[in-house]
């Protein structure tokens, strides 16, 4: 009989990324901040899309995209988030099948609702990424389809914080730490950007207080929720309220620590940085799926670095059709 693989679980929303290569002057013209995620309505969605699309798509999200990038680890994965019942639905669906992922949330009825969520990510010439994010669908993720969907058995749930933007995000979140705690799993979470901190802080910080034992993000996203603009003081922030905490700072790699001490893990040199959209998750996806291996936390961050290496090189947050499809900036 074969040995059990640890099996890690993510809770986030279902989105289906909209990749585009754009100059600075369109995030502007669309109200947008360069490098931020912003949650818009329909009608900004749809006028931002109409001047941009169709770009190329690719399943997504954030959380999305870390268990997806199991696969790369040969590790099995759930993802829990609401899609619709449409085109991009089935889409979503079936990218993660493909992967290996198990997405067991009932689609919603795409008839009467906003149809799956959308993100439209502005790559601009420096690499950098703009997000414009409709939820659609997402936002119906409820506490009921938690509890028929999770796992019997996981060995991380890992949360996103995007969650709590949705009317039901709180309860959502909730459900999923109490059945992971009772099946025994260590719970991370990570707080998505510092927009997502300033929105729901005292919640976030309060989940943090009662069930978080790992918690990994970048140094503006961890010093948003510390109050701290300098990374270590970021990280003994953390230290003081989790287990096990990562936090990343671009080239300058990532600080990674538990009760054995901190430890700084290099960043794994590329040739040029083309679009950072994803890197996060992906070294989120490494560092989750070597923890849940027992690897050290050392150990961890560099396979979560080697992940984060792969994607920062093309287009897209995952190795596929956003990645193939976009012609490269010229050097």
């Amino acid at each position: 009989m074969s040995e059990r693989k640890p099996h890690i679980v993510g809770v986030g929303n279902a989105l289906v990324d909209v990749v585009v290569s754009v100059e600075p002057e369109v995030i502007a013209r669309h109200g947008l901040t360069h490098g931020g995620m912003h949650l818009v309505e329909a009608d900004a969605a749809h006028a931002l899309f109409e001047e941009v699309g169709p770009g190329v798509r690719q399943s997504g999200g954030s959380v999305a995209n870390s268990i997806a990038h199991l696969a790369d680890l040969g590790l099995p994965g759930t993802y829990l988030g609401k899609t619709a019942g449409d085109d991009l639905g089935r889409t979503f669906a079936e990218e993660m099948g493909a992967m290996g992922i198990t997405a067991p949330v009932p689609a919603a009825d795409a008839a009467d609702g906003p149809g799956t969520g959308r993100c439209v990510v502005l790559v601009t010439p420096d690499g950098e990424r703009t997000m414009s994010t409709h939820l659609g669908a997402a936002q119906a993720l409820a506490p009921s389809d938690i509890q028929a969907a999770m796992p019997e058995a996981c060995d991380i749930l890992f949360v996103e914080g995007y969650v709590w933007d949705a009317p039901q995000g709180a309860a959502v979140i909730e459900t999923a730490a109490q059945q992971a705690r009772a099946a025994g799993a260590r719970i991370a979470l990570t707080p998505s950007d510092a927009g997502c901190v300033e929105r729901n802080r005292d919640v976030m910080l309060n989940f943090i207080s009662q069930h978080a034992d790992i918690l990994i993000g970048n140094h503006v996203e961890i010093g948003a929720l510390a109050g701290q603009t300098e990374t270590s003081a970021a990280l003994d922030w953390a230290l003081c309220q989790v287990g096990i905490a990562a936090v990343t700072e671009h080239d300058k790699g990532s600080l990674v620590a538990d009760e054995s001490g901190r430890q700084h893990v290099e960043a794994v040199p590329i040739a040029k940085v083309v679009d950072t959209t994803g890197a996060g998750d992906a070294y989120a996806s490494g560092f989750l799926g070597g923890l849940a291996q027992g690897k050290t936390v050392a150990e961890a961050g560099r396979m979560g670095a080697e992940l984060a290496a792969r994607v920062l090189g093309h287009y897209g947050a995952r190795d596929g059709a956003a990645a193939r499809a976009i012609s490269l900036p010229a050097a």
